[in-house]
This record gives structure tokens, sequence and C-alpha cells, in this order.
């Protein structure tokens, strides 16, 4: 197309043409509703000024009203001891907790010494010179006071006893930031006006662009338009709203942009409509000059088509028997060929990647095979080596235990009888001092202080007590491993686990009851068959090892499931964890992190040996400074001849 096409002429006269109209409906549409969309802002403005003020109308009446009747509570008498129980001081966090309070409540003495506060750190405090008043009540505007963070407004009453004279003042602030969210600009921006003389003073500015001080010197009827940091806003003011004798208003501003939008929008409405009636028309005159365009131009488009398509099965529409007809015919003989073999290719194509998908996941399945046969192999091989060590060590430390056993017996079987006969000579030396007198108990006297007879015995007191400790630690290891060693004793009963680890948590609640939360998740609640008691012993020494891991608070998570006819149970606290080379040693036998002699290091291998017992397993999860969870799982039955 040339650029003086008729194509083109016509589409830029249509376009002239919708441009007039467009101009001519915005002006009449400016010139009749601007002003009246104005006074609907304006009265807009009105109503959200007023509900503005009224909305913190509310808040300071509502502090009002509970300050003059808190400053009447008997507690508040005890100013005159300068709250010397803290009454006071109780009374007002109680009272900030409970009405939910933006800001702080504070007391001060006659001499306007600070003696209560909801906040503890500022005591002492000289009543600040805002706050003085003679008044019974007064509103202090926005200001700011020395031990405060940021600007506040404060209600000042004074606490006056009937027939008294003012004891001391009761203060209550409510935060400006507060504030500044009631005013945090929306739809519109606005002013806090404290209002002096009509309508002049200066307030507090809240627009999206920040906070800022203006002065209000003219009456909002006669000035319509401000400008504010070179931007046009409408504004209005709402009634005088009064708290005691303090007074304020509520300006509200909208951008004069933001308010035009209306009228904007009903011109874009105007101009789409006469674009929806101009663009038919140039399609229309468009698809008459494409009448004109010569079959090669239809040819072009196609050939276009099957490059961008890569569609080959598109053909040239064909009209007429001249030399272009000839062409169109040679060129859509030569696409069909093409296309067959393309096809060709694609069928070959796709055999391949199917070949090439088929090979992929069989080499992902053989690997995914051979490893879990490797990790069951690794699993088997390490429950066999731990049984193998577990076996071993039951027969060894059984007749380690015999042998301990008989000489401790005899040790702990004569300790008493020593006690008596320890007991009968103390009694027979004080019965002989108190029978002689004269030479003989001068010698007896002398010879008791040369062998220091006082010392002697307590001293042989304290020597049984410990050989007796001994004797106990010794007769408790014993037992310990003649428990390891006999793990295929007991009595199989049918219970609930959860009432096992509820009993257990009962026995150590003193150890944790005031540090340590316990979560429970029983979601198994069916009936085990087991030895019962073997199972508890195992809960004892897997929850005793989580509370002594857990140094100050914690929590312990006790979860029970069913998991492929097993019930699985999983003890796991937030304690201080333990690394890996600790943890893969916890199972072995006489192993402990803990001091020389507060622990045997027989439980959790007792406990392992246990749950092998009962045909489950027993593994440990455990991360350094994260804590550690211990997984015990068993069949719901036991199997016979197992």
């Amino acid at each position: 197309m040339s650029r003086f096409s008729l194509s083109a002429r016509l589409t830029l006269f249509f376009s002239l043409i919708v441009l007039l109209v467009t101009t001519t409906l915005s002006a009449v549409v400016f010139y009749q509703f601007g002003e009246k969309i104005n006074q609907q802002i304006e009265r807009n403005l009105t109503d959200t000024a007023d509900h503005k003020a009224a909305e913190i109308s509310n808040v300071l009446l509502f502090e009002r009203t509970n300050l003059l009747s808190w400053r009447a509570s008997s507690v508040m008498l005890d100013v005159v001891v300068d709250d010397l129980d803290k009454r006071i001081t109780t009374e007002l966090i109680n009272l900030k907790q409970y009405y939910q309070l933006q800001g702080d409540l504070y007391v001060f003495n006659a001499a306007g010494v600070l003696i209560a506060s909801t906040q503890p750190d500022v005591l002492k405090t000289q009543l600040p010179p805002a706050w003085q008043t003679q008044q019974d009540y007064a509103l202090v505007f926005k200001h700011e006071v020395p031990f405060i963070n940021g600007s506040v407004i404060a209600h000042v009453t004074a606490l006056k006893p009937p027939q008294l004279k003012t004891q001391g003042y009761l203060v209550m602030t409510h935060s400006w930031e507060d504030i500044s969210r009631l005013l945090a600009p929306k739809d519109s921006s606005f002013a806090l006006h404290k209002a002096h003389e009509g309508n002049q003073g200066s307030a507090d500015l809240f627009t999206t662009t920040g906070v800022q001080t203006i002065e209000i010197n003219d009456d909002f009827s006669e000035r319509p338009l401000w400008i504010f940091d070179g931007i046009s806003y409408l504004g209005s003011i709402s009634k005088s709203v009064s708290v005691g004798d303090f007074s304020f208003q509520i300006a509200a501003f909208m951008p004069k942009k933001l308010a035009l939008e209306p009228l904007l929008e009903l011109t874009k409405n105007l101009l789409l409509a006469a674009a929806l009636v101009g663009v038919p028309m140039i399609v229309l005159v468009s698809l008459l000059s494409r009448l004109l365009v010569t079959p090669i131009k239809k040819l072009t488009a196609t050939i276009r088509t099957i490059e961008d398509s890569n569609d080959l099965s598109i053909k040239v529409p064909v009209s007429g028997r001249d030399e272009v007809a000839d062409l169109g015919h040679a060129f859509n003989r030569m696409t069909t060929r093409l296309g067959e073999l393309f096809h060709k290719f694609l069928v070959v194509e796709k055999e391949l990647e199917d070949l090439n998908l088929s090979l992929e996941r069989q080499v992902i399945d053989r690997t995914q095979q051979l490893q879990d046969a490797l990790l069951k192999l690794q699993s088997a091989q390490t429950q066999l080596v731990q049984s193998e060590k577990m076996a071993s060590l039951g027969q060894l430390v059984a007749g380690i235990a015999h042998e301990i056993n008989n000489p401790i017996g005899a040790i702990y079987a004569n300790m008493p009888p020593l006690e008596e006969y320890i007991d009968d000579i103390k009694g027979t030396v004080e019965f002989a001092q108190s029978c002689m007198d004269g030479p003989n108990a001068q010698k007896l006297n002398a010879h008791m202080a040369q062998i220091d007879y006082t010392f002697v015995t307590d001293d042989l007191a304290k020597l049984l007590n410990s050989q007796k400790q001994a004797a106990d630690r010794i007769r408790n290891i014993v037992l310990s491993l003649r428990n390891f060693s006999r793990l295929d004793q007991g009595e199989v009963k049918t219970v609930r686990l959860e009432e096992g680890l509820d009993s257990t948590l009962q026995m150590l609640q003193h150890n944790y009851k005031d540090r340590i939360t316990v979560e429970k998740d029983y979601a198994l609640n069916e009936m085990v068959e087991c030895y019962a008691g073997e199972l508890n012993q195992v809960f004892m020494n897997i929850l005793a090892n989580a509370i002594q891991a857990i140094p100050d608070k914690g929590r312990i998570f006790i979860t029970t499931a069913k998991m492929n006819d097993q019930a699985v149970v999983s003890i796991a606290d937030t304690g201080t964890g333990m690394p890996d080379e600790v943890r893969k040693k916890i199972f072995d036998p006489f192993f402990t992190t803990k001091e020389v002699g507060e622990g045997t290091g027989l439980g959790l291998s007792i406990s392992y040996g246990i749950i092998e017992k009962h045909q489950g397993m027993l593994t440990v999860e455990s991360e350094l400074n994260r804590g550690t969870r211990f997984i015990i799982a068993i069949p719901l039955r036991l199997i016979k001849d197992a």
C-alpha cells in the first residue's frame, strides 16, 4: 500500500470524524456535570469528617468516663502513703490489661512525684508541667513528656477525697500514634484540628505521603480549594466535638485529581463508545480495499502462514486459469509431497523417543531396586550384629551378676549386726565412764582424748553409711545385670500401650511438671499383646533420658499409631540431642555419657533387648542441639515360635 492510497485516505477521514465527536461530548460533560460532582464530593467530605470526629471523640470520652470512675476507687486512697503495699500499681496494671488500653496509667502524689505506673522503670519521676492543672479534669492535647517515647494525648484528674484537699493526680495517656492510625488516609486525607476561635488554628495533616503541620485560618465555606506541597485538594471540616473543656474538629481532604476521576471515567467511556463506532467503519474501509489485492498477495500470505505454523496441509486458494493459477497448483503439489516426507520423519522420530524413554525407565527401576536391596541388607546386617552382641553379653553378664551377688549379699547381710555391735560398744564405754570416779575416770578420759574417741565414733557411723550406700549401688548394678540377662522371662498380657505411657509419666511427674510440657497424640487405641511390665521399663528408660536431656524448659511429644499391623510409639524431646558418634553407641551395654555413679549404661541396652524380644525394632533419630526421637515398633500380636 502506497503512502497516499485510497485505504489510507479513508482511514484518516473517519478517524478525524471520531476525534471531533469525542472532543465535543467531553466538553459538554465537563461543563454540565463538573459543578454537581464538586458539590457532592464536598457533602461526602463533610460526612466523612463528622464520622472521623465522632470515632475519635468516642475513644476519648470512653477513656475520660473510665478515668473519672477509677479515681473513686478505694485503692486510690493509698496515694497518701505513696503506694507502699503496691496496691495502686497492681490496680493500674489490671486496668490496663482488662481494658486493653493503648497508653499507660500514672499516679502522682500531692508533691508531684510518680508513685505508681504501668511503666515500672519511670517511678520517682516528677509531674510534667503539661499535666499540672487546677481543674477537676483536663485533657491535654498532643504533647511530649521526657519519659514517654513519641507524642501522646493525656487525661488528667485530681485524686481528691470528699472534704479533703487534693492528694494526688491520676493520668491516662493515649499514644498519638494510635490517633494517627485512625486518621491514616484511605480514600481521603485527614487533619486533626484543635479548635480555638472559629475554625482557626494549627492541625496535623495525614496524607499518603506522610504527616505535616498546616495552618487553618479561613472559613472552609469560603475556601473550598486547598494546596499542600503543590497538590490541589477539596476540603470540608466537621462540627466541633468536645471532650470535657477540650474541643477539636476533623478536616477531610481529597485530591482534586481524585475527585475528578468519575468525570474522567465518564469521558473515557465516551471515547470508548466513539472507538466502538469508528473501528467497525475503519474495518469496513479496510475490507473494501482488500478486494483490490491481487492473487499474488494471497499466495504470499499463504506462504507466510505455512512458515509460521509449519503446517504443510494448508493450500493456496486458486481461482482462474492464468499463470498465477498454474503457480498456485504447482505450489500445492510441492507442499503435499513435503508433507508426506515430513510425516514419515515424525513417525521415525517418535519411535526413537519411545525407545529411549523405555530404556531410561528400565535403568531407573533397576537402580531403585538395587538401592532398596542395599538398604535392606544394611539394616539386616546392623540388626544381626546387635542381636549377636546382646545375646553374647546376656550370657556374660548373667555370670558376672551371679559372682558379684554372693559376696555383696554377705556384705549387705552383715551391715545391720555391725551397726548394732558398734552401738553396744559405744554404750558400754559411756556406761563405764559414768561408773568411774577419781583416778580411773581421769585415766579413761585421757585415753579417750588420746584416741579422739568422739571423732572415731562419729567417723565410724559415716564410714558405715558410706559402705551401705556402696553396697546398695552394687546391688542395683547386679539387679540391672540380671534384668539384662533375663529378657526371655515375664508374663504376656493384652494391654493398651497408652495406659503404660500415662502411668510412667505419672511416676516421673515430679521430675518435669514445672518445666516440661508433654504433648500427646494417641491414635493407636488398640489392645496389644506384649510383656507389659518390660515395655513399661522401656518407656521409663526413654522418658527418663528425655527429661534429663532438657536442661531448662522444653517439650516432650508422645504419639501412638497403627502401621501395617504394628503398634508404633514415638517419643521425641526438644533437648540437647547428641552427635552421630554417641547415637551409634547408645544401645551398647555400659555405654553412658553421664558422670561416674549417675548411670550404669544398661538402660537402653535392656530396652533394645526387650523390643527385640517383642519381635520389634527400636530406632533413634537425633540432631545436636535440636532434640532426640525414639521410635518403638512392635507387632500387635506376638508371633508364636518366633
